[in-house]
């Protein structure tokens, strides 16, 4: 129970990898606000963290509205009275297509709710972080933040986004006590990956997924168990940086 009393919120919490992270979370004592666009999922996630003997309540948000964001944020701290962790971690997947094919539409889209979701939400959360004296973010990247890859340009450079922005909040606010950190997913078995075919004999990233030294898709609980550790005190030292889960199959 490292996390005993400790209050998170999680961005796309309804399903696939934000799930994982709300019930590990919850698995080591948090109380957890599942923020997510889909209501309907995100009261699943709190019945299954309740149904294990947890404490967590839902939050219908869209992650680019800032008067959605703050409504969270005052529910929350109305509620629980702390904002101890947050994982910035709703996004939408790439079009998979080459640049010259990707529609201006669908960039400024992947940009905004993959990326600029991440500086609105930590924009709002990081006052009351400060006012305790202590906070944990946890970015969610990808390995598409670290190398090139056929998930497309607007989502390749979100993620490379999501790496800068890591560094620039710990650089402003380590001092200040709050530790901020990314992680870097690969194919994960979810049903966003599942629904845009990158798990498929025939997806866009199945050849690089199964040549790593893994061999496999990711579960969502290898996500979920390193946020749940990343969040806790046994991570203090690590500050800014993008830690892999992908099976390597970043470091070709």
């Amino acid at each position: 129970m490292k996390l005993q009393d400790k209050v998170s919120i999680v961005t796309g919490g309804g399903s696939g990898l934000g799930r994982s992270m709300c019930l590990n979370l919850a698995k080591e004592g948090s109380k957890v606000v599942v923020a997510d666009m889909n209501l309907e999922n995100a009261e699943e996630t709190v019945k299954m963290i309740k149904d294990n003997g947890g404490e967590a309540i839902s939050v219908e948000i869209d992650v680019v509205n800032t008067t959605q964001i703050e409504n969270m944020v005052k529910t929350v701290i109305d509620q629980f009275g702390s904002i101890d962790i947050l994982c910035n971690n709703a996004g939408i997947p790439g079009t998979g297509v080459k640049t010259a094919e990707v529609s201006d539409e669908a960039w400024h889209k992947v940009i905004n709710v993959d990326l600029t979701s991440m500086f609105l939400v930590s924009k709002r959360v990081i006052p009351q972080m400060l006012k305790q004296g202590k906070g944990v973010i946890i970015n969610t990247s990808s390995a598409s933040g670290l190398i090139a890859s056929e998930a497309g340009i607007e989502y390749t450079t979100a993620k490379h986004g999501v790496v800068g922005l890591t560094k620039q909040l710990a650089f402003d606010y380590g001092h200040e006590g709050i530790r901020v950190v990314a992680i870097a997913p690969g194919v994960i078995e979810t049903p966003l990956t599942i629904k845009v075919g990158a798990t498929g004999p025939e997806g866009i990233l199945h050849d690089l997924t199964m040549k790593a030294p893994a061999g496999r898709y990711g579960k969502p609980d290898d996500i979920g168990k390193v946020v749940a550790f990343l969040a806790s005190d046994d991570a203090d030292f690590i500050h800014g940086h993008t830690i892999p889960i992908e099976g390597g199959s970043s470091i070709r």
